[in-house]
C-alpha cells in the first residue's frame, strides 16, 4: 500500500511540477462502470459480477492548438465484485490508482465549445481491501483507452464532460489467485478488466 501512495505521490508531483506557462492544470471525477471477464480452466470456473465505483484525480494537458498531451493521476474504486468459483460464492471490494497518458485531438473547435476525441494507455495499480485477494492481483495492469468530450468555456473556467471506455490489454489477476481462503491455478489466463467512464473535468 505505501508503494502505491508513494507512486502516485510521485506522478501528481511530475504533473504539478511542468510549467504553467506549456501546460494547463485541471481536476476531475465521475462514475464507472466495471466489467471483469470471467475465468475458466479444466479444475475451475471463476465468474464475476459486473460493479459501479467512482474515480477522481488530477490531470495536465500539455501543448496548445488541435493536439495536446494529457497526463493524469486518479484514484479508482472499482466497487464489489461477486466472485463465485467452484459454486464458493465471495465479495471483494478493488480498487486502482490508474495512470493515463492521453493524446487529444481537437475537433471542429469554436470560441465556446471545442468537441474532441482521446486515446492511450492506462496504467493500474490494482488493490483490494480483502488481504488474500490483494495478494492474487497483478502490480501492474494495462489498459487502452478512448473516449470523447466537450470543452466548454463558462466564466473564466472550462469544463470537460467525458466518455471514456476502457479496454484491458493485460491481466487482472495472477495465475494463482486465492478466493474465500481456496487458492486457485488458471491454466490459462486471459482474464480482463474494462470499464465505461463518465466523468466531469475543471481545467483553470
Amino acid at each position: 500500500m505505501r508503494g502505491s501512495i508513494a507512486a502516485i505521490a510521485a506522478a501528481t508531483l511530475m504533473i504539478l511540477a511542468v510549467p504553467t506557462a506549456q501546460a494547463q492544470l485541471g481536476v476531475a471525477a465521475g462514475l464507472n462502470f466495471e466489467s471483469v471477464s470471467d475465468l475458466r480452466s479444466q479444475s475451475l470456473e471463476s465468474t464475476y459480477g459486473n460493479a459501479t465505483g467512482y474515480h477522481a484525480g488530477v490531470f495536465l494537458d500539455v501543448g496548445a492548438g488541435a493536439v495536446a498531451l494529457r497526463l493524469g493521476a486518479f484514484y479508482r474504486e472499482l466497487g464489489e465484485f461477486d466472485v463465485t468459483v467452484q459454486n464458493v460464492r465471495s465479495t471483494v471490494d478493488v480498487s486502482a490508482l490508474d495512470f493515463p497518458v492521453d493524446l487529444r485531438f481537437q475537433v471542429l473547435p469554436t470560441p465556446v465549445v471545442s468537441p474532441y476525441i482521446l486515446g492511450g494507455p492506462v496504467f493500474s495499480i490494482p488493490r483490494s481491501t480483502d488481504e488474500d485477494y490483494d495478494e492474487s492481483l497483478e502490480s501492474i495492469s494495462v489498459s487502452g483507452n478512448v473516449g470523447f468530450g466537450l470543452e466548454v468555456s463558462a466564466g473564466g473556467l472550462t469544463l470537460l464532460p467525458e466518455f471514456r471506455y476502457a479496454i484491458g490489454v493485460s491481466p487482472f489477476i495472477k495465475d494463482q489467485f486465492t478466493v474465500g481462503g481456496r487458492t486457485f491455478v488458471a491454466e490459462k489466463n486471459d482474464q480482463r478488466s474494462n470499464s465505461v467512464m463518465l466523468r466531469l473535468g475543471l481545467k483553470f
